[in-house]
């Protein structure tokens, strides 16, 4: 069953068929600053399986994460990594549902607000994992 998602003005949408091979938190301060938020809530699903229509702009960042988002109302949609060929990681905020399970990872807690007491998994991070 495919799952999907559209950006704040509906100009750009998306489905991916499968279930995500990850849920996870990030709050590396690009990601914050990205977002405007202290953290971002992230599904890793297949490249492959990742269909959009619409149009996009992006932006690359130091740490080769390209960003994508809307051209119109600016809606951050997915990012594609670097050094995670293969997959992309969509932005759980445009999802159409948001994911059942709790988050499997936290990567960046040493970039996370002390105000910010939320709770992590075991996988928690204080960069990237690896």
């Amino acid at each position: 069953m495919s799952k999907s998602g559209n950006c704040l003005c509906g100009d750009v949408s998306f489905t991916y068929d499968s279930d995500p091979r990850m849920f996870l938190i990030c709050h590396c301060t690009d990601c914050q600053k990205s977002t405007g938020s202290p953290l971002a809530s992230i599904i890793i699903v297949p490249e492959d399986e990742f269909k959009i229509s619409g149009s996009t702009g992006s932006y690359e960042c130091e740490a080769k994460v390209t960003r994508s988002f809307c051209k119109k109302c600016g809606s951050q949609i997915f990012s594609r990594i670097e050094s995670a060929p293969g997959v992309v990681a969509i932005k759980t905020g445009v999802l159409d549902e948001q994911p059942s399970s709790e988050p499997n990872l936290v990567c960046w807690t040493k970039s996370k607000p002390d105000w910010l007491d939320i709770r992590h998994p075991e996988n928690a991070f204080e960069k990237n994992p690896g």
